[in-house]
C-alpha cells in the first residue's frame, strides 16, 4: 500500500500533466484593428480612424490533440472516485477560458457564410475540433446525482458556473447551428448523428443544472438565478423553435433515439414551475373567510370556567378564548415521520419563483407544445414503451409528469382545445398509464408512483370536462372501460392504503389524496348518469379454501357488506396460515378436501351490479383514516383530505376509526385558531362531531372496549375541547352514530368469559330509533410493510 505522502506526490504529478494539456489549447494574443474614434463635426464631417489593440483568443495548431488528451484524462478519471480531473478543470476555468472560445471560433469558420474560401480538408479538421468540444461539453456538464454527497457538494458551484457560461447568445447560436446544419441533410452518418445527439445532451445538461434556491425577498442575489435568462436566450436564438420542431416530428424514425432526450429537455424547460405560475393564480387562501380574523363569533357567548388540571379555575368570556390559554398545546404539530432514506426522485417538486419576464416565454412554449407537439410526441413515446425492457428509470416518470402537467395547463386555459391533448386519454395509452402505476406500487418505486398518480388525476379531470362536448363519445368510451374493470377500481383503493410514512414522501400522500378525490367524484358522477352499472372482475379461487369456507361459513350472498371492511373476514376467526409454497396448510381434510385434483386454483370472470355507496366502504378502513390524518399536521391538501374524512366518519358512519391516540392528537390541531386552510369551517365542524362521538365512547367503559378507543395523554387539551363543545353548535348538524341512550349491555356468559377477545359485547342500540352501533375495524399493524397479494374487494362488488 502507498503512504499518504506517496499518494499526494502521485496526485500532484497527475495534476501537472492535466495542466500541461490545458495550457496547450491556446492563449490570448493582441490583435491590431482599425478603430473609429472622434465625433462628427459640422455637417457630416468624417471621423478620425486610429489603430487599436484588442486581445483575442487564438487556438494553437495542436489544440485538437490537447482536447483529445483532456477527454482521455476525464475517461480515466471515471474509473476512480473523486472526479479530480473534472474538479481541476472547474478550478482552472478551462471551459470559460479555452474550450468555449475554441468552439465559437471554429463554428464561425465551419459555416459557409463565414468562411466561403475554406477547403474541404480545413472543414473536416474544424469539424473534428467542434465534435471534440461538444463531447467535452457533455462530460463537463453531466449531473452528479449518482455520486456521493461529498462529490455532489464539491461540484454544485462548478456546475452553476458552467450554466452561466452557456447562457450566452454566441454559445447557444453555435450549438444550434451545428445541430441544424446536420439535421437538414436527408441522411446522416453515424458520427454526424452522434454529434446532433451530443448537442441535445448539452442543452439537456445545462437546463438540468438547478439554480440556487434564493428567497424572493433577498436583495442583490438575482444574478445567481440563470435559468430564466437561459430560457430567454434560447427563445431569442430560436432554439425553442428548434426543440418544438423535433417534438412535433417525434414520430419520424430518424428521431427515435432523440425522443428520451427531448423528454428531459421539455421537462427542464418547465423545471420547478407550477402550473399556477403560468396563469398568475397566486391568490391567498380564504381571503373572505369568517375565521380568518380572530374575534367573537355570533354563536359564542357567556362566561365559562375552565379547569387547568391543577386545581385552578380560570374564567373566560368566549369559546375561542377557552383555547387561547392552552394555545401551545395545539401549536406544536404532531411529529412528522419522514422517510429514513430520502429517495432520489426523478421529478423535482421544489417550486421556484419565476421571473415575470420569463412567464410570457413559458406560456408561448406551453401553447405551442400542446397545440403542435403533444399528441404526436406522447403517442410516439408510449409506442416506444411497449417494447421497453424496464420502466424503472427517469424517462418514464418524467414522461408521465409531462403528460399530466400539460393536461393541467390545457384545463387551466379555456382557449386551448381539449382535442390537443386527446392522445393520452385514448384507451390504449390510458391503460399503459394504469399498468405503470400498478407496477410502481408493486415494486415499491414510490418516487415514480407520484408522477404516475398525477398523470391519472389529470386524465380523469380531462375526461370529466370532455363530457357534453364534441369529445363526449371519447370520454364515454374511456370511462366505461375504466369503471367496468374491477381490477382498475381495486387499484385506486390500494393506493389509498399503501402509504408508509417511513418509506414515502409526504408529497406522495398529498398526491394520493388528490387522486382519490378526483377518482371518487368522477366515478360518482358516472354512476349517477347511468340507470345501471356493472363491473367485471377476474376471480381466482382456491378449491381447498372454497371448501373450507363452505364448511365453516354461512352463505353471504344477500347479506350486507361487513362494516369492518377487512376483506369480508371476521377478525375473531383464526386465519389460515400459508405454507412455504404459498398454499394453505392442510387442516385435517376439513370440508372433504382429500384429492390433489381438487386443490387446483380456478379463475373465472364474474359480472355483477355496482353500488357506489357500497364501494365507498372500501375506503372507510383504519389504514386510510390513519394515512389521511397525517396531512393534518401540518394541514396540507385539505380540500382533498376533508372529503375523505367526511366520507369515513359520516357517510360510512365509522367515526370510531379515528379513536386512536395518534389520530386524535392530529385532530386536536384543527382547533388552533391561527391556522387558515381550505374548508376550515367544514373541517372544524367535522372534527367537533368526531370528538362528540369520542367523548360518548370514553364515558362508557364497555363502549370504549368495544370500539378499542384510546385515551389522550394531554388532559388540558381535552378540558379545552370539552368546554368548546359545550358552548358551540359545531358538530351538531349531523345526527350522531353513537349515543348515550344504551338500551342494554348483555353480560358475558361463562362460555364467552373464557376468551375476552371473543366476548359478546351486546346489542348497543339507540332508545329512539334502534340504530345499531357499528362494529369496530381491526387495528392495522403500524409495522405493516406489504399488502396481501390476494387482496381484492369482492364484497363491495356483490361477489
Amino acid at each position: 500500500p502507498y503512504s499518504d505522502e506517496q499518494v499526494s506526490e502521485e496526485v500532484d504529478r497527475y495534476r501537472r500533466i492535466v495542466l500541461s494539456a490545458c495550457s496547450s489549447l491556446g492563449n490570448l494574443q493582441p490583435v491590431t484593428k482599425a478603430v473609429r474614434s472622434g465625433c462628427f463635426g459640422g455637417e457630416g464631417r468624417p471621423i478620425h480612424c486610429v489603430s487599436g489593440t484588442n486581445m483575442e483568443y487564438v487556438p494553437k495548431d495542436d489544440c485538437l490533440s490537447s482536447l483529445k488528451d483532456i477527454k482521455r484524462y476525464i475517461q480515466m478519471d471515471e474509473q476512480g472516485d473523486g472526479k479530480w480531473v473534472l474538479q481541476w478543470l472547474g478550478e482552472w476555468q478551462v471551459l470559460e477560458r479555452d474550450i468555449i472560445p475554441i468552439f465559437t471560433l471554429c463554428v464561425k469558420r465551419l459555416l459557409p457564410s463565414q468562411s466561403p474560401n475554406a477547403t474541404d480538408e480545413d472543414r473536416e479538421h474544424i469539424l473534428k475540433i467542434v465534435t471534440m468540444c461538444v463531447e467535452l461539453f457533455v462530460f463537463l456538464t453531466w449531473n452528479m446525482k449518482t455520486e456521493s454527497p461529498e462529490v455532489k457538494m464539491r461540484f454544485t458551484q462548478i456546475l452553476q458556473m458552467y450554466k452561466r457560461m452557456f447562457a450566452k447568445n454566441e454559445v447557444i447560436f453555435g450549438l444550434l447551428s451545428i445541430a441544424v446544419m446536420h439535421l437538414r441533410k436527408g441522411h446522416n452518418t453515424e458520427r454526424e448523428a452522434m454529434l446532433v445527439k451530443g448537442v441535445l445532451y448539452v442543452f439537456r445538461n445545462i437546463l438540468a443544472i438547478p439554480d440556487p434556491l434564493i428567497s424572493p425577498t433577498s436583495k442583490n442575489m438575482s444574478g445567481l438565478e440563470v435559468h430564466d435568462k437561459l430560457l430567454a436566450i434560447l427563445d431569442t436564438e430560436l432554439a425553442v423553435d428548434f426543440f418544438m420542431t423535433l417534438l412535433s416530428s417525434a414520430d419520424d424514425r430518424r428521431f427515435k433515439d432523440l425522443r428520451p432526450i427531448l423528454v428531459d429537455v421539455i421537462y427542464y424547460m418547465f423545471y420547478r414551475v407550477p402550473v399556477s405560475a403560468l396563469f398568475d393564480k397566486h391568490g391567498a387562501w380564504f381571503e373572505h373567510s369568517d375565521l380568518k380574523r380572530g374575534g367573537r363569533h355570533p354563536t359564542f357567548g357567556g362566561v365559562y370556567a375552565v379547569s387547568t388540571g391543577e386545581g385552578t379555575i380560570m374564567p373566560v368570556f368566549n369559546a375561542r378564548e377557552v383555547l387561547r390559554p392552552f394555545a401551545n398545546l395545539f401549536k406544536k404539530p404532531d411529529k412528522i415521520r419522514l422517510p429514513k432514506v430520502e429517495p432520489e426522485c426523478p421529478v423535482d417538486y421544489a417550486w421556484r419563483s419565476v421571473d415575470p419576464d420569463a412567464i410570457p416565454i413559458l406560456r408561448r412554449i406551453a401553447a405551442v407544445f400542446i397545440e403542435s407537439c403533444f399528441n404526436p410526441f406522447i403517442t410516439a413515446m408510449f409506442d416506444d414503451l411497449k417494447t421497453a425492457t424496464s420502466i424503472v428509470n427517469d424517462t418514464v416518470p418524467r414522461l408521465l409528469y409531462i403528460a399530466g402537467y400539460f393536461i393541467d395547463v390545457s384545463l387551466a386555459n379555456t382557449e386551448i382545445d381539449l382535442g390537443c391533448t386527446c392522445a393520452v386519454v385514448q384507451t390504449q395509452i390510458f391503460g399503459q398509464v394504469m399498468r405503470f402505476t400498478s407496477t410502481y406500487m408493486e415494486l415499491k418505486e414510490w418516487s415514480s408512483l407520484e408522477p404516475a398518480m398525477y398523470c391519472i388525476q389529470q386524465i380523469l379531470l380531462a375526461l370529466s370536462k370532455m363530457c357534453g362536448t364534441k369529445l363526449d363519445s371519447l370520454s364515454e368510451n374511456v370511462l366505461s372501460n375504466l369503471f367496468y374493470d374491477g381490477d382498475a377500481l381495486d387499484l385506486f383503493v390500494k393506493l389509498c392504503r399503501v402509504y408508509r410514512p417511513t418509506k414515502m414522501r409526504r408529497q406522495c400522500l398529498e398526491q394520493i389524496a388528490r387522486l382519490a378525490d378526483t377518482f371518487l367524484n368522477t366515478l360518482k358522477a358516472y354512476a349517477e348518469s347511468k340507470s345501471g352499472m356493472y363491473i367485471k372482475k377476474k376471480i381466482k379461487r382456491s378449491a381447498k379454501k372454497k371448501a373450507l369456507n363452505d364448511a365453516s361459513q354461512p352463505s353471504v350472498s344477500d347479506e350486507p357488506v361487513a362494516a369492518n371492511g377487512d376483506m369480508g373476514e371476521d377478525e375473531t376467526k383464526e386465519p389460515s396460515v400459508p405454507d412455504s409454497d404459498g398454499e394453505l396448510e392442510d387442516s385435517g381434510n376439513e370440508g372433504g378436501v382429500s384429492s390433489d385434483d381438487e386443490n387446483i386454483d380456478t379463475e373465472q370472470m364474474v359480472e355483477r351490479s355496482f353500488d357506489f355507496a357500497r364501494f365507498e366502504n372500501a375506503f372507510a378502513v383504519n389504514e386510510v383514516a390513519k394515512s389521511f390524518t397525517n396531512l393534518l399536521a401540518p394541514p396540507s391538501a385539505m380540500e382533498y383530505v376533508y372529503p375523505m374524512l367526511y366520507r369515513i366518519a359520516i357517510t360510512c358512519q365509522r367515526p370510531f376509526l379515528f379513536f386512536k391516540k395518534r389520530t386524535m392528537d392530529r385532530l386536536l390541531l384543527m382547533f388552533n385558531d391561527e391556522l387558515n386552510f381550505p374548508h376550515r369551517v367544514e373541517m372544524l365542524d367535522l372534527v367537533c362531531w368526531i370528538f362528540r362521538q369520542y367523548m360518548v365512547v370514553m364515558d362508557v367503559p364497555d363502549l370504549c372496549k368495544y370500539y378499542k378507543a384510546e385515551g389522550l395523554n394531554n388532559k388540558l387539551a381535552v378540558e379545552c375541547v370539552l368546554a368548546f363543545l359545550k358552548n358551540t353548535r359545531f358538530g351538531t348538524s349531523v345526527k350522531p352514530v353513537i349515543t348515550r341512550h344504551v338500551v342494554n349491555l348483555l353480560p358475558s356468559n361463562k362460555d364467552t368469559s373464557k376468551n375476552e377477545d371473543d366476548a359478546d359485547v351486546g346489542q348497543i342500540t339507540e332508545d329512539s330509533n334502534q340504530l345499531a352501533a357499528v362494529p369496530p375495524v381491526p387495528v392495522a399493524n403500524d409495522t405493516l410493510e406489504d399488502m396481501d397479494d390476494d387482496f381484492d374487494l369482492d364484497q363491495y362488488f356483490n361477489f
